[in-house]
């Protein structure tokens, strides 16, 4: 991979550390600012679009968040709204219903997974990392979620899905209350991004040189 896409990478994962750092601390004025960030870096929007995009997406947020009261439904209408701004910006082929469908089951299959694996470290278990067969839902959901984004299959999603669920699986652990080192744990998940941002560079830029062909011939 070339310098100029790795270092790209690494401030995306930076900042969407900060992110569920946010999000966890229900900190929803800088977690504004931290998407504003993230749709200008990632998706090259203009400051106006990032500001109206991360509105959208940090409402489905509070409305997702509450263990009580969440309200998926009204998530859901917010993330139609913000996906109709990403598939512009990213040239989505995948409409805007399909990709919030996508992102609000992964957060449905997120939530589930945790709970899970919360009450049974409660319950006894060791606090370790849990194995890909455990997390494989939630990775599943990620890659099709990639997929939809760039324009791929989640096959070729697949590193990229797992990678970002152990990233998931380790916020847990800070999220659930049963993590020997936070500190640690938070440059793991940062680690875990930016592996996962490097994947998914990489399969994008695999099928840029393929069009690239395509086109010469």
């Amino acid at each position: 991979m070339s310098q100029s896409t790795t270092p790209r990478a690494d401030r995306i994962a930076r900042i969407e550390t900060e992110l569920w750092e946010a999000y966890y601390q229900r900190d929803w004025p800088r977690e504004l600012r931290l998407l504003v960030a993230m749709h200008r870096e990632f998706m090259g929007m203009s400051l106006l679009t990032a500001v109206r995009a991360s509105y959208l997406s940090g409402r489905a947020a509070i409305a997702f968040a509450p263990l009580e009261g969440s309200d998926p439904d009204k998530a859901r209408r917010y993330l139609v709204r913000y996906y109709a701004i990403v598939r512009r910006a990213l040239g989505c082929a995948a409409e805007a219903d399909d990709l919030a469908g996508r992102e609000l089951h992964y957060w449905i299959t997120h939530r589930a997974v945790a709970r899970r694996r919360r009450a049974e470290v409660l319950a006894g278990r060791p606090v370790d990392d849990p194995d890909l067969s455990e997390i494989a839902p939630v990775s599943d959901a990620f890659a099709r979620l990639h997929a939809g984004l760039f324009n791929a299959t989640p096959e070729a999603m697949g590193d990229s899905g797992i990678l970002r669920a152990q990233a998931a699986a380790v916020v847990d652990r800070i999220s659930g209350g049963y993590s020997p080192d936070m500190a640690a744990d938070w440059a793991r998940v940062e680690s875990y991004l930016r592996q996962a941002y490097r994947a998914i560079e990489t399969v994008t830029q695999a099928e840029e040189k393929t069009q690239d062909k395509e086109m010469s011939r």
